[in-house]
């Protein structure tokens, strides 16, 4: 009989162990994902950016062909694909 009480003591203090562990573990898990959704919501500004920088790049490319300005082809074809590579790595972070 007294081992039965001092049995039931340790289970009940396991099981109120185990039962604040999951408590603590979910709740580090959502302080997580929110912290992630708010570096994600963070990103699209910059990845914005980096659309509009590529699209200057095109336009500026195109201008720079029409008017047969090769030196400056040359060096617009170099930094679109850098910004290109460069969205490419980033959107592969995500």
């Amino acid at each position: 009989m007294r081992y039965t009480r001092h049995f039931a003591s340790i289970a009940l203090a396991v099981g109120m162990l185990l039962a604040g562990a999951s408590v603590v573990s979910a709740a580090d898990w959502r302080d997580s994902y929110q912290g992630g959704r708010r570096e994600f919501r963070g990103d699209y500004g910059r990845v914005e950016r980096m659309r509009a920088n590529i699209a200057r790049d095109r336009a500026r490319l195109e201008e720079d062909m029409r008017w047969r300005r090769w030196d400056r082809v040359r060096r617009d074809r170099a930094d679109l694909a850098r910004d290109e590579r460069e969205l490419d790595r980033y959107g592969r972070r995500w």
